[in-house]
């Protein structure tokens, strides 16, 4: 008796798909032109709120690599969307974006399982992470 196999979300070899949650939109503006900028990426989202992001999540096939989500967005949006990318079936990595990169903060993260965190809007740090993942 053979098994299913399981869907595949993420096509072998193809470019790295990004996806970005970051307020306000001028700075989202800025990390998508960084995206384009970068051989080998592909933007799979670019979002300046939660819910347009979780909706997205309910219908996308194509999946994810990398999200950079920014934890200064009002109430709990942040944590509910990063639950939400983990919950989907091959979760990429997770970036958080910060007002300020403090132990505390740092901790937090880890404890959502998100180890990489960088300053909110320093653009050279997100093309940095970029960067190396097309190493």
């Amino acid at each position: 008796m053979a098994l299913a196999s399981s869907p595949v979300r993420m096509k072998l070899g193809g470019p790295q798909r990004v996806l970005l949650l970051a307020h306000p939109q001028a700075l989202l503006a800025h990390m998508t032109e960084v995206v384009g900028s970068i051989e080998g990426l592909q933007l799979a989202g670019a979002f300046d709120n939660a819910e347009a992001l979780v909706d997205w999540t309910v219908w996308d096939r194509s999946g994810w690599h990398v999200a950079f989500v920014d934890l200064t967005l009002p109430g709990d949006a942040s944590r509910d969307v990063i639950r939400r990318l983990f919950a989907q079936p091959r979760p990429g990595t997770v970036v958080a974006l910060s007002a300020h990169l403090w132990k505390e903060i740092r901790e937090d993260c880890a404890r959502m399982g998100v180890y990489q965190l960088i300053e909110k809007g320093d653009l050279v740090a997100f093309r940095g992470v970029l960067e190396e993942r097309m190493r």
